[in-house]
């Protein structure tokens, strides 16, 4: 199992041309826009360790864009780091000699990074789409409930069975299956090739980038599934059929690789929980693509080419998708990925009205070409091409997905949720009065969702407490990590000065919201206070022939009511403590007196706290020293005023 811990990584894993290998759970990265530039290749020999590369170069200051465990990464390195000698890394698209001389799974990866290069470099090369015989036509489907639902677990607000796309926030596990017809009821009229599997892959990872690289604050990691070296065998023909049969094809094909259900949406329901539970991810979705190289329209014989259920569990595609051919899939994929995440159709033909809610926020759907919307403006979901390559989202697409920051703290609406102490407990050392054990509970509530169950993916990463604003220092988690919605943890306070001491908690979760909550305030005191005590009282003294007062001096006592008085100390403000001087030359009784004096030139202005204490002959040190304040008044400053002169005309 394959675990990065460091922040912002981003993981593909190949799983229809490598060979089968484990999955991970790996920090999100930030991305950039679609096509990538200045990217590197890096190819590890066997036995080094790839996770431990992917953190050097995050915390480097660099961006892991694609992992392929165990043996490589895309990445824009920073120019400081060093990587093992002897791995391969390359700038550019390796050639052919180079690649026959790697092994089979890193030929593989090879062969993925060169087509991910040609498809950057062929970015702006696409095909005009505007006069296709038939476009998108309502592609965006509601799926129906699952035929039975896992039991619930309560209160707890993290994604359920079927809440797995609720906002494009955060780790999605995406699985790709490409069916392949073996002739036992349908002509087989399609075959997969070597490269025509490397372009799909490669095409819905540049989809899935050009999402991440427009909401850096999505913090978004696709996470893909392994799966097999072989498309999946079925005995039906998918793009000879009307896209309604997929029912048929479907449940095969999850049946082949172990998911069995009455319904062929809860095989694929349950294989996307399968990849979210061992991926580690927030989501999950699966993507179909159907062969149709060899088909005259690359549509189904119903004419549906691409099509998604809102909300997932899943999206088709042909493989040529009515014409916009193999090398525009970015772009369909991308629309289609849209209705995953619960973005609604935008285009006339799909008669979705303005005023249509979807989302987990609840937006409305007011940039659409059905009706009189309050926007009018590009974007991904009115489908065709030129959104795709302007990177154009509108504002209310991007709410539906969950892409809105209502308050502009750089947190997404449904990760900007709120940090609650539950409970707090709190016990007194019976031996140490002044030391206390404090343990307590706290959750991160979910951002609130006006249509559909609340929820989070957030969690609690830290806790910490001060006492009487001081320092901030770490709790401990009582299970062994902070890593979940709810938490609880523990400190033990060292001995604490007597007096009323407030008792503050500050809570951080995974998606940066920060809360401070007062648990309380105690009364301590002291056990050293029932055994010393210093006094001590600043003597009234003028200053010398009627001029300002320019020293103050002290007298006080120092007293111990089981042993002798060791030694004094006094200091003002945060200066180093400084020893007293006994009154009567030697610090040997239970009773000792001192006096001392400060010069108040030595001062500023403001406000200065003097303080002593006492320590005894059995090392009982005083916590609660005696204290005053003395106020320093600024100096007055000095005018000259000339005369004004003024002439008569």
């Amino acid at each position: 199992m394959y675990r990065l811990h460091s922040k912002w990584i981003y993981i593909l894993l190949i799983g229809i041309i490598i060979t089968a290998i484990d999955m991970g759970s790996f920090t999100p990265p930030v991305f950039a826009v679609r096509p990538v530039t200045d990217t590197s290749l890096v190819i590890l020999p066997p036995g080094d360790q790839l996770e431990q590369v992917a953190t050097a170069i995050t915390q480097a200051g660099g961006h892991v864009i694609h992992i392929f465990p165990p043996s490589a990464l895309i990445a824009q390195l920073p120019t400081d780091i060093t990587l093992p000698s002897s791995a391969l890394v390359t700038h550019q698209a390796l050639d052919a000699a180079t690649i026959a001389g790697l092994d089979a799974e890193r030929r593989h990866v090879a062969q993925v990074w060169n087509a991910l290069q040609a498809t950057a470099e062929n970015a702006g090369t696409y095909l005009d789409t505007s006069n296709l015989a038939q476009e998108l036509v309502g592609d965006a489907l509601l799926p129906p409930p699952p035929a039975h639902m896992p039991q619930s677990t309560g209160r707890d607000p993290t994604p359920g069975y079927v809440e797995t796309s609720e906002f494009m926030i955060g780790t999605v596990a995406v699985g790709i299956i490409l069916p392949e017809s073996d002739g036992r009821v349908d002509s087989s009229t399609e075959d997969w090739t070597e490269e025509e599997r490397s372009l799909v892959l490669s095409e819905i990872t540049s989809a899935l980038d050009w999402w991440a690289g427009l909401e850096p604050n999505a913090h978004l990691t696709f996470v893909y599934d392994d799966g097999t070296t072989d498309p999946t065998p079925t005995a039906y023909e998918p793009i000879a059929r009307p896209h309604s049969d997929q029912s048929y094809w479907i449940a095969e094909v999850m049946a082949t690789k172990g998911y069995t259900s009455t319904s062929y949406f809860d095989q694929v329901r349950q294989y996307n929980q399968f990849l979210r539970d061992t991926c580690h991810t927030d989501w999950a979705f699966t993507i179909f693509v159907v062969d149709s190289s060899n088909d005259a329209n690359n549509r189904f014989s119903d004419g549906y080419f691409a099509y998604a259920y809102l909300g997932g569990p899943f999206m088709v595609m042909t493989f040529g998708n009515n014409g916009y051919g193999p090398h525009n899939m970015d772009a369909v994929a991308a629309h289609e990925i849209g209705h995953i995440f619960m973005a609604l159709d935008q285009y006339y033909a799909a008669h979705q009205p303005c005023n249509r809610p979807s989302g987990y926020l609840g937006v409305e759907n007011q940039n659409s070409q059905y009706g009189t919307c309050y926007s009018d403006e590009p974007s991904i979901m009115r489908g065709q091409i030129t959104p795709y390559t302007q990177g154009a989202v509108d504002p209310y697409a991007r709410g539906q997905i969950g892409w809105r920051d209502s308050d502009g703290d750089g947190i997404l609406d449904p990760m900007d949720t709120s940090l609650e102490v539950i409970s707090a407990t709190i016990m007194t050392d019976t031996e140490h009065t002044n030391v206390l054990t404090v343990t307590g509970k706290v959750e991160d509530y979910p951002y609130p969702s006006p249509f559909r169950r609340s929820i989070t993916i957030n969690t609690i990463t830290r806790v910490q407490y001060r006492i009487a604003g001081g320092e901030w220092q770490d709790t401990q988690p009582v299970d062994g990590d902070f890593d979940s919605w709810t938490e609880e943890f523990a400190f033990v306070t060292p001995p604490l000065p007597s007096g009323d001491l407030s008792i503050e908690v500050k809570l951080l979760d995974s998606a940066g919201n920060v809360a401070t909550h007062t648990l309380t305030t105690v009364a301590i005191v002291d056990p050293t206070d029932k055994i010393l005590d210093t006094v001590m009282t600043r003597l009234a003294q003028d200053g010398a022939n009627g001029e300002a007062q320019t020293t103050i001096t002290y007298h006080g006592r120092g007293t111990s009511a089981i042993s002798y008085i060791a030694a004094m100390y006094y200091r003002i403000d945060n200066d180093d403590w400084q020893l007293l001087t006994s009154a009567d030359g030697t610090f040997d009784d239970p009773v000792e007196e001192f006096s001392f004096s400060v010069d108040i030139h030595t001062l500023g202005p403001g406000n200065h706290q003097v303080q002593a204490y006492s320590v005894d002959g059995l090392g009982n040190v005083e916590t609660s020293p005696a204290q005053d304040f003395v106020n320093v008044p600024q100096a007055p400053g000095w005018c000259v005023f000339l005369p004004l002169v003024m002439s008569h005309p």
